[in-house]
C-alpha cells in the first residue's frame, strides 16, 4: 500500500487522553490531579482543554459528581482504549511460563475465587514460578468493568457474560441446602422437606449477588419465599451463621459439600428443581490470539478436575 493510500492519522496528544480519563474515573478533581501527578491548577486546565476539545462540560462537581451524557458514552471508550493501548505496548508472541515474568489478574466471584481459583494460583505458581498473580475484587453486574480494572480473565456467570468479549464455558454449579449438623434431617443429604423449608429462617447473600449467581432459580416462587433473617456479602460467612442455629442457607453445592468436610454443618437436599448455573472464563477479544491468554485458560481447564472432590456428575 502506497503512502498516499495509507488512512490520514490525527496527533493525539496522550496526556489529554489519560487526563480525560483520570476525569471521567476519579471522585472530584483533587484526586484526578493526584492520579496524573500534577497540581490542581494544570488539572483544571486540562479539564478546560478537553471541555473546548468536546465542547461538553463532561463531568460536573459539586455536592455529588455528575457526569454529563457525553462523559457517560466515554468513560467504558476510554478506559477500552487505554488498556488496548498498555496492551499493545507489552505485547510479545513469545510466552513461556518457566521464563515469564510480570503478573496475572483474574477476578471471579467470592465462591469461585475461595476453592476453585485457589488451585489455579497452585498450578500458576508451579508452572510459572516467575508470575505474580492478583486475584482483585469481583464487581457483579457489569463484565467490562472486571477489565477496566485490569483483569486479563474474569470468570463470570454466564447470566452475567458479555458477548463484546471471548466466551468458553467451564463448569456447571447447582443448589444445595447447608444447616447444622444438629438440625432435624435424618442423613446427610436428606430432603429437607417443602414445609420445613418455608417454614424455617434463612440466612442469604444479598439479592444482587444471589440473583448474579443463580439467576436462572429466580422464577421458582419457593426459592423466592424464603423467610431471611440474616443477609451477609460474603460466602465464607454463609456456613458460619448456621453453625448452632436453625438457620438454612441455599448455596453452590460444592461449596456447600466443601464446607460440610470442614465444618459442624450438613448438605441437606433443597424442595426445588436445580437448574446447573454456567460458569464462564471470558477475556478482551483483542487479546485473542496472545499465547499468555491461552495458557491461562489452559491453566483453567486443567485445574477442573478438581470440582469432582465436591460435585458428582457435574459437567467439565
Amino acid at each position: 500500500m502506497s503512502s498516499d493510500q495509507l488512512p490520514r492519522l490525527r496527533r493525539l496528544n496522550a496526556n489529554l487522553l489519560y487526563a480525560l480519563y483520570a476525569v471521567l474515573e476519579m471522585p472530584t478533581l483533587t484526586e484526578a490531579a493526584q492520579k496524573m501527578a500534577l497540581t490542581q491548577p494544570a488539572m483544571s486546565m486540562a479539564l478546560r482543554r478537553l471541555r473546548d476539545h468536546f465542547g461538553d462540560e463532561l463531568v460536573i462537581y459539586g455536592p455529588t459528581r455528575q457526569l454529563t451524557a457525553l462523559g457517560t458514552a466515554l468513560r467504558p471508550r476510554v478506559g477500552r482504549l487505554l488498556r488496548e493501548i498498555d496492551d499493545t505496548f507489552h505485547l510479545s508472541l513469545d510466552f513461556e511460563p518457566t521464563q515469564a515474568k510480570g503478573s496475572v489478574i483474574l477476578t471471579a466471584p467470592e465462591a469461585i475465587e475461595l476453592l476453585f481459583l485457589s488451585v489455579v494460583v497452585e498450578k500458576i505458581l508451579q508452572t510459572a514460578p516467575g508470575l505474580d498473580i492478583q486475584l482483585i475484587p469481583f464487581e457483579y453486574g457489569r463484565t467490562d468493568r472486571l477489565f477496566e480494572r485490569g483483569a486479563d480473565v474474569a470468570i463470570v456467570p454466564v447470566t452475567m457474560a458479555d458477548g463484546e468479549f471471548c466466551s468458553q464455558p467451564l463448569f456447571d454449579h447447582g443448589l444445595s441446602g447447608l444447616v447444622c449438623r444438629n438440625f432435624p434431617i435424618p442423613t446427610p443429604g436428606g430432603n429437607i422437606s417443602r414445609e420445613t423449608y418455608l417454614a424455617g429462617r434463612h440466612a442469604a447473600l444479598f439479592d444482587t449477588i444471589d440473583q448474579a449467581m443463580f439467576a436462572m432459580h429466580e422464577p421458582d416462587d419457593l426459592f423466592r419465599q424464603r423467610r431471611i433473617v440474616v443477609r451477609t456479602a460474603h460466602y465464607s460467612m454463609l456456613p458460619r451463621l448456621v453453625m448452632n442455629s436453625d438457620l438454612i442457607v441455599t448455596t453452590s453445592d460444592w461449596l456447600a459439600q466443601y464446607y460440610a468436610n470442614e465444618l459442624p454443618v450438613k448438605v441437606v437436599t433443597l424442595p426445588v428443581i436445580k437448574k446447573p448455573t454456567t460458569m464462564v472464563a471470558q477475556w478482551q477479544r483483542h487479546r485473542m490470539n496472545e499465547p499468555k491468554i491461552r495458557w491461562i485458560i489452559d491453566i483453567l481447564f486443567t485445574s477442573i478436575s478438581w470440582l469432582n472432590k465436591f460435585q458428582a456428575g457435574s459437567r467439565v
